[in-house]
C-alpha cells in the first residue's frame, strides 16, 4: 500500500518529458520575441521624440515667427544651415536626442518685416512689424508656388528623421544620414527601422491656426476702413451742420433787423400823429384848411400805426422762428457731434484691435 502511494504522488517519465517540452518551447519563444519587444519599444521611443520635437518646432515659431536654422556640428545650437541636426539645445529639448533636421530656406530668420500687413487707411497704418503673420503669409505662398525641399522634390517646410540611435552617438547618427535621398514618411522606400515626420507649408500653416489668423486680421482691417469711411462722412454732415447753424444765425440776425425796423416804423407812425393833433390843434379857433389838412394827417397816422404795429407783430413772430431755427440747427448739431463720437470709437476700436491682432502674430 505504501509503494502505490508513493507511485501515486511522483510524475511519470512521459509527464517530465512533456513539461519539459513545454518550458524548452516557451524559452525559444521568449528568445525570438524579444528582438521584436525591442523593435516596438525602439519604434515608440523614436516616434515620442519626434513629437516632442514637432512641438518645440510650433512652440518656436509662435514665439520667433520663423523656424530655426539647421546644428552642423551637433553642439545643439543653430548655425543658420539648412541641413544638419535640430537644434535641441535652442529648442529646449534633452541633448542626447539626435534626429536629423533639414528646413526650406525661406522659412529660417530674416522673413521681411512687410510680408503681410493689414489694409488699413493710410492714417491708421502702424509701421511694419515682423512676427508670425509674416510666417503665415510665407507658409501659404510656398504652397501656391511650390517650392521643393533638396532630396525630396516636394514643398516640405521641414523634415524630421530619426537617427536610431539613443545617446550621444553623434558618429553613429551621422552614419545613417543621407541629406540628397532621404524619404517621405510613409514611403516604399522608408526605412523600416528609423521613422521620420514632415509637413507642408499647407498642413504647417493650418496647423498655425494661420487662415483664421490672416483672416481675422484683414477682416478687422476692413472694419477698420468701413468705420474710416462713416467717420468722413459723419464729419462732413458735421461741418455742413456747422455751416446751417451760420445760416440760422444770419436769418436770425435779419429778423432781428426786421423787428428793429418795424418797431423804429411805429415809433415814425406815432411821431406822425402827434403831428397831426398838433396841426388841428394849432387850428383853433377853427380853420378850416388847417384842420382839415390835420385830420388827413392823423388818419394817415392812425393807419400808419395800424400797419406798423401789424409788421411789428410779423418782425417779432420772424425773430421767433429765427430763434427756434437756430437752436434746432444747434440741437442736430449736437446730435451729429454725439453720433460722431460713437463712430469714432468704433473706428478705434476696429484700427486697435487691427494693429493687436497684427502685432500678436502667432502668440495664443
Amino acid at each position: 500500500m505504501n509503494l502505490r502511494r508513493d507511485r501515486q504522488r511522483g510524475f511519470s517519465l512521459v509527464e517530465l518529458a512533456v513539461a519539459l517540452s513545454i518550458a524548452a518551447l516557451l524559452g525559444v519563444l521568449a528568445f525570438s520575441l524579444l528582438p521584436l519587444g525591442n523593435q516596438v519599444l525602439d519604434a515608440d521611443r523614436q516616434q515620442q521624440e519626434l513629437a516632442r520635437a514637432e512641438q518645440a518646432l510650433l512652440g518656436h515659431m509662435r514665439s520667433h515667427g520663423h523656424l530655426p536654422s539647421a546644428d552642423v556640428n551637433g553642439d545643439g545650437r543653430a548655425d543658420g544651415a539648412t541641413v544638419g541636426w535640430l537644434p535641441v539645445s535652442d529648442l529646449g529639448l534633452p541633448s542626447r536626442m539626435r534626429l536629423h533636421y533639414q528646413v526650406e530656406p525661406g522659412l529660417i530668420s530674416g522673413l521681411p518685416d512687410d510680408l503681410f500687413d493689414p489694409v488699413l487707411p493710410p492714417s491708421d497704418q502702424p509701421s511694419a512689424v515682423g512676427n508670425g503673420l509674416d510666417l503665415c503669409m510665407r507658409l501659404l505662398l510656398n504652397q501656391r508656388v511650390g517650392i521643393t525641399t533638396a532630396g525630396l522634390g516636394l514643398p516640405v517646410a521641414y523634415y524630421l528623421g530619426h537617427s536610431g540611435v539613443a545617446g550621444h552617438r553623434l558618429i553613429e547618427a551621422g552614419a545613417q544620414w543621407q541629406p540628397t535621398a532621404q524619404s517621405l514618411p510613409g514611403s516604399a522606400d522608408a526605412p523600416t527601422a528609423l521613422a521620420t515626420v514632415a509637413a507642408g507649408p499647407g498642413e504647417l500653416a493650418a496647423r498655425l491656426s494661420c487662415p483664421d489668423r490672416l483672416a481675422r486680421a484683414q477682416g478687422s482691417a476692413q472694419a477698420t476702413y468701413a468705420a474710416h469711411s462713416a467717420l468722413r462722412m459723419t464729419e462732413f454732415n458735421r461741418r455742413f451742420r456747422e455751416f446751417d447753424i451760420l445760416i440760422a444765425q444770419t436769418i436770425r440776425d435779419q429778423a432781428k433787423a426786421g423787428r428793429d425796423l418795424a418797431a423804429y416804423a411805429l415809433a415814425e407812425s406815432i411821431t406822425n400823429q402827434a403831428i397831426a393833433i398838433t396841426m388841428l390843434a394849432s387850428g383853433w379857433p377853427p380853420d378850416g384848411a388847417t384842420m382839415t389838412a390835420g385830420a388827413k394827417q392823423l388818419a394817415k397816422s392812425v393807419l400808419s400805426i395800424a400797419q406798423a404795429i401789424k409788421g411789428l407783430v410779423d418782425a417779432q413772430a420772424t425773430y421767433d422762428d429765427a430763434l427756434s431755427g437756430v437752436a434746432d440747427a444747434e440741437h442736430r448739431h449736437k446730435l451729429v457731434t454725439t453720433f460722431r463720437d460713437r463712430v469714432r470709437a468704433l473706428h478705434e476700436n476696429a484700427r486697435d484691435t487691427t494693429i493687436a491682432l497684427d502685432r500678436a502674430g502667432l502668440a495664443p
